[in-house]
């Protein structure tokens, strides 16, 4: 499933965020609605919502609430290709400083590492990305 925490956090919304609905939670879907702020660290939790949408949307696919635009996932079935995407990602192509493009480009990078040029987890990454904000 696509909420966090929801075995540990119960309330009105089980969890702390979710990936396919971060506005639910009063999290980012889109990367002109960024918190901009000085507390959480410049926004470093709640702007994970952002890719964490990207993740989601390049799985199962959907549309952003802010831009409107259309993603075709990979499906559920094959989930662990995105899973193995951003995994050789985070620890392998990003640094500590990574800024949002980086990650766009470090994943779509990975994508075509691991599926070849074209594939459709490139492209399900990269539509995902856009469909967020980040170009």
């Amino acid at each position: 499933d696509y909420v966090m925490g929801e075995d540990v956090v119960r309330g009105p919304f089980n969890g702390i965020r979710s990936l396919a609905n971060p506005n639910a939670y009063g999290d980012p879907d889109h990367y002109s609605v960024r918190f901009t702020g000085r507390g959480d660290g410049g926004g470093v939790h709640i702007n994970s919502s952002i890719p964490n949408h990207v993740f989601y949307l390049a799985i199962e696919g959907g549309t952003n609430r802010v831009s409107g635009l259309s993603v075709q996932g990979v499906g559920s079935a094959n989930r662990l290709q995105i899973e193995t995407v951003f995994y050789r990602a985070v620890t392998q192509l990003l640094p500590s400083n990574a800024t949002f493009a980086m990650a766009r480009t470090a994943t779509i990078q990975a994508a075509r590492d691991l599926y070849g040029q074209g594939s459709p987890a490139e492209q399900a990454i990269t539509e995902a990305w856009t469909a967020v904000g980040v170009n």
